[in-house]
C-alpha cells in the first residue's frame, strides 16, 4: 500500500516521520519569543488525529476556550492535505453546539492548512501535520 504523500514513506515503502519544521515554546515571561497572551494563539486540529485530539484535550481540561482559539480542519485529507470546510454546508455539520466538527478558517481565510506554513516559511516543503498552534 502506497502512503497518501509521497514525504510518507521511504525508498522501501515504510513510513518515515519527518522531523518537526516549527517548533517553539510559550513562556509566561515572553523569554521564548511567544508570550503566554489572551486571544494570541489560535489551535488547529483534525479530530482524524490522536496528537491533536491530545491537544484538544488539554485545551479543555485547562479552560483554555476562551484563550484559545479552536479551528478544525476535514478529517479526510487529499492530495492537497488538511481543507478548511464551512459546517453548514458540510455533511459533517458538528459535534455539540460548541465545537465544530469542521470549519472555516476565521484568521486568514485559509482554504488549506498548507497555506498557513507557506506563509510562515514560503519554501517549506515537508509534510503538512496537525496539530498547529
Amino acid at each position: 500500500m502506497k502512503a497518501q504523500f509521497e514525504k510518507e514513506q521511504s525508498r522501501s515503502g515504510e513510513f518515515q516521520r519527518q522531523e518537526d519544521a516549527f517548533r517553539d515554546w510559550i513562556s509566561r515571561d515572553g523569554s521564548t519569543g511567544y508570550p503566554a497572551v489572551a486571544e494570541r494563539y489560535h489551535l488547529y486540529i483534525s479530530l482524524a488525529c490522536p496528537w491533536a485530539s491530545r491537544t484538544l484535550i488539554a485545551r479543555k481540561l485547562l479552560g483554555l476556550e476562551q484563550i484559545i482559539g479552536l479551528t478544525v480542519v476535514d478529517p479526510v485529507r487529499d492530495e492537497r492535505g488538511w481543507a478548511f470546510r464551512d459546517p453548514s454546508s458540510h455533511s459533517y455539520g458538528r459535534t455539540s453546539a460548541h465545537e465544530p466538527f469542521v470549519s472555516t478558517d476565521p484568521i486568514n481565510g485559509f482554504h488549506f492548512l498548507a497555506e498557513a506554513y507557506e506563509l510562515t516559511d514560503p519554501n517549506f516543503d515537508g509534510r503538512v501535520t496537525v496539530p498547529v498552534l
